[in-house]
């Protein structure tokens, strides 16, 4: 009885090196972004609202908030009517996809950090606001992507999501953080 009670009790202890070095790894790897990325991160380790996103443009969509952090369903994209079509047509089998709506009230540079290969497009009416810059890291989870846009004031803005398998994505947007002046 003992000898399984030792076999056991190292298999444990197997088990939580094996987590601990895997929590460190991601840890890791989400330290290889090239812009401080610290807001993110910690949006990203918030439990996540769970939310339907829409299907269609519309007063029905999903509303975010700037610095709140969100699990969107997806449905699968033949069914989903975008406001403009997505600037990266690329489309995985199986493909999933979803709009979701929110606003910004101050000008500047917003990030858009997700879990899934989803493409995201911003859009400010029906016009595609051109991304300003991204980075991704394979194996930092939370989040996996990170694309910055420079957004105006008080819009309605649509989120698009598109072209990625995934069924749902953790999202967060974020404000980058202003230079500091002297």
């Amino acid at each position: 009885m003992r000898l399984i009670d030792l076999k056991l009790a190292v298999v444990a202890l197997l088990a939580g090196v094996v987590w601990q070095a895997a929590s460190a790894a991601d840890a890791d790897a989400c330290r290889r972004f090239k812009w401080d990325v610290a807001r993110e991160l910690a949006v990203m380790q918030e439990t996540p609202q769970a939310l339907v996103a829409g299907v269609k443009p519309g007063t029905d969509i999903p509303q975010l908030a700037v610095g709140t952090l969100y699990v969107l369903k997806l449905a699968d994209q033949s069914l989903v009517t975008f406001a403009a079509a997505p600037a990266k047509r690329n489309v995985a089998p199986g493909a999933h996809a979803g709009i979701a709506g929110f606003r910004v009230a101050r000008a500047g540079r917003y990030r858009v950090s997700v879990t899934s290969g989803h493409w995201i497009d911003v859009l400010d009416g029906v016009q595609i606001v051109p991304s300003v810059d991204f980075q991704g890291h394979v194996g930092c989870k939370r989040p996996s992507k990170i694309v910055e846009f420079d957004l105006a004031a008080r819009r309605d803005l649509t989120l698009q999501f598109s072209g990625s398998s995934d069924e749902e994505v953790i999202v967060a947007i974020t404000m980058v953080a202003a230079p500091a002046t002297g």
